[in-house]
């Protein structure tokens, strides 16, 4: 075999490895990310999924109006909607005075709810690794079905979607699915 022809198909060889190095994905080398929200209800420590929710408000005055309901608080403009408040705190089995309700998340984007809470702590970016089920979660924190490990101790993830179900159940009002 010819020594130039041999040098020439090494060449074209080594040209295409580095062209597909190109193509190929960067390896994973980073950890998939939660985003939360951390925030406390009735004092207590828990999180929300950034993706569960549509935004977060403070300072909006609450219209009371009549209610059967225990947990409805009253109504409040949020983006533009007119939007029913429930409490965090009483929809969790906690009981915690309405005048201590300074911050609101709003849930649902065709039929939105607001749900107010007490404190905001901050914004966690944690590995999806120190989320976790937690077998001892007793019947009264059905609305939790994980716990995160952060810097500052184990929080209670609490289900957005469970909560808005168990709102709609007890107001009567649940959506038909789109097919």
């Amino acid at each position: 075999m010819n020594k130039t022809l041999v040098i020439g198909n090494k060449a074209a060889e080594l040209r295409q490895a580095f062209d597909l190095s190109f193509a190929v994905p960067p390896p994973q080398t980073s950890q998939e990310i939660e985003n939360l929200l951390a925030i406390r209800v009735a004092g207590d420590p828990h999180a929300i999924r950034l993706c569960e929710i549509d935004g977060i408000v403070t300072g909006r005055k609450v219209i009371a109006v009549p209610a059967a309901a225990l947990d409805f608080l009253g109504l409040v403009g949020i983006r533009g909607d007119i939007v029913p408040v429930f409490g965090l705190a009483s929809v969790l089995g906690y009981s915690e005075p309405p005048e201590s309700l300074r911050w609101m998340i709003r849930c649902g984007t065709n039929d939105p709810i607001g749900l107010a809470f007490s404190d905001f702590d901050g914004y966690l970016r944690l590995p999806k690794s120190c989320l976790y089920a937690h077998e001892d979660i007793d019947a009264s924190r059905q609305h939790v079905n994980q716990v995160a490990r952060t810097e500052t101790g184990i929080r209670a993830v609490i289900s957005i979607p469970l909560i808005l179900a168990t709102i709609r159940n007890r107001i009567g009002r649940t959506r038909p699915t789109k097919e």
